[in-house]
């Protein structure tokens, strides 16, 4: 099912996995990030267009119900995090030892975590593709990353 005020969306999506430290306890956490594949779609000024690249979403506000849960099976770490009224809530990784949030910023925006400086940081990020129809709220997007084609396809 469809998410009524999504701006993403795909006939499928992965799930990526790599380890990042978390800012609050120093210790080296597993963290999940959403990638959509070619031909997913995207929402410019109310229309539909399709895009032919893999992209990192981030920034995540809403989830249909069905993703939701695949991904608290997943990793329960990786949830939905409160704040003032629907534009304050996201989706983030959470630490499981100190339950410190890691910043969607740090992971797909600096080097490291989800944006590789070079092939050998690409092959420490796993990708499970999920065949399942995929929507979403999201403010950050990361089309075809450096090093896309280095990360390990499970």
């Amino acid at each position: 099912m469809q998410l009524p005020d999504a701006n993403i969306r795909s006939s499928s999506y992965l799930v990526a996995e790599t380890r990042s430290i978390c800012a609050r306890c120093r210790r080296s956490c597993r963290v999940l990030a959403l990638v959509v594949p070619p031909n997913h779609e995207m929402l410019v000024e109310g229309e539909w267009q399709r895009v032919d690249a893999n992209a990192f979403i981030f920034h995540i506000a809403a989830l249909p119900d069905a993703i939701s849960r695949h991904l608290f099976e997943c990793c329960a770490q990786f949830h939905q995090v409160g704040g003032n009224g629907p534009a304050g809530s996201n989706w983030a990784n959470h630490c499981p030892q100190c339950a410190g949030v890691f910043s969607d910023d740090e992971l797909h925006c600096e080097p490291g975590g989800f944006m590789p400086s070079d092939p050998l940081e690409a092959r420490a990020i796993s990708m499970t593709h999920v065949q399942q129809a995929f929507s979403a709220l999201v403010a950050g997007y990361a089309p075809e990353p450096e090093f896309f084609a280095s990360m390990r396809m499970l």
